[in-house]
């Protein structure tokens, strides 16, 4: 994010990386870019430094939020060293990657959105689609939640104020490079094909054809997933599922996003009792040995990693009460 805002601050096109020499261009939307373009006018040390203290204290919000009404000391310190020590989130810190700022945004506007604080809650889903593959299931969800509490009337209200807040967050890139919509294009365009720890790239490399069709079906069974959990269970709760399930559904998701599972470990954890917390902590520490092998091989590659976002839906998934719709106490948010 740092190569982006540093041009930006020297009125050049934030998405024309090639003067830095990166190994990718610049694929996020504009509006995490207009946010975060102060960043430019750091040293890249000093931004890399900044933005690792700033995802330590996003973490930190994570695990405090999606907490709920189960938060504790004993929750918190637990949890810290399993959100810490995940391994997207260390592999999250050694990129400097911005999808830990994703899930915040999006865990803060459902957040702001049960507390009838509106625009703040448009502004954070404006911010997180800056990742966009990442947010859409978590949009559609919030859309449903408004068509709930107003009909068309709010559903139109919310992503007004999201297009509106949206067009804003873009306004620096317009006044220091007026031109930079092509070069947006041509960078998102032209992102040379990667091995991405994804459904889409698995079927697709073993089905051919037919993988494109199978990962149809399980991004429907996804989004379906979804709609059910949204109508179910309170928005906090739904909104965890969401973002978890979020990996299954994108095509393109490196295992840095994988971050998204956070907010269901977090808020499934603090919801159980003590045996079924022990139990999720085995299943943790399984994935964890899982991870650091497959890290360890010597052809190791990320999209090895595409078991991940199945395993934690699957152990979050066996440990809760759907009865009751609770994961032994459904949470909301504080």
């Amino acid at each position: 994010l740092w190569g982006p805002a540093y041009l930006l601050t020297q009125e050049q096109s934030p998405y024309d990386t090639s003067s830095l020499n990166t190994n990718l261009p610049a694929a996020w939307f504009p509006m995490a870019i207009g946010f975060f373009s102060p960043l430019g006018w750091l040293s890249e040390n000093s931004a890399l430094q900044f933005w690792f203290i700033f995802n330590i204290i996003e973490i930190c919000m994570i695990i405090y939020i999606a907490q709920g009404d189960k938060l504790s000391i004993y929750n918190t310190v637990i949890l810290a060293l399993l959100c810490l020590f995940f391994p997207p989130t260390l592999n999250h810190f050694s990129l400097g990657q911005i999808s830990i700022t994703v899930t915040l945004s999006l865990i803060l506007a459902v957040h702001f959105a049960n507390k009838e604080r509106h625009w703040l809650a448009a502004f954070f889903i404006a911010l997180a689609f800056s990742k966009p593959h990442l947010s859409i299931l978590a949009g559609l969800g919030l859309s449903y939640h408004y068509y709930l509490r107003d009909r068309i009337r709010g559903l139109t209200l919310f992503w007004g104020r999201t297009i509106l807040i949206s067009l804003a967050l873009c306004i620096p890139l317009f006044i220091a490079y007026p031109n930079w919509i092509p070069d947006a294009i041509r960078s998102m365009t032209q992102n040379p094909p990667w091995l991405y720890p994804s459904l889409f790239i698995l079927f697709q490399r073993y089905f051919g054809i037919w993988g494109v069709v199978i990962w149809g079906a399980s991004s429907i069974a996804a989004i379906w997933l979804s709609y059910f959990l949204w109508k179910k269970l309170p928005p906090a709760n739904a909104m965890a599922w969401s973002l978890a399930l979020a990996p299954v559904l994108s095509p393109y998701a490196g295992s840095w996003d994988f971050v998204l599972l956070l907010p269901l470990l977090i808020s499934t954890y603090a919801s159980i009792a003590m045996k079924r917390k022990i139990f999720i902590i085995v299943l943790y520490a399984i994935a964890w040995y899982g991870m650091a092998l497959v890290q360890m091989q010597e052809s190791s590659h990320n999209h090895f990693f595409w078991w991940v976002p199945l395993w934690f839906l699957g152990m979050s998934a066996l440990v809760t009460n759907w009865k009751t719709n609770r994961s032994s106490g459904s949470i909301q948010p504080v």
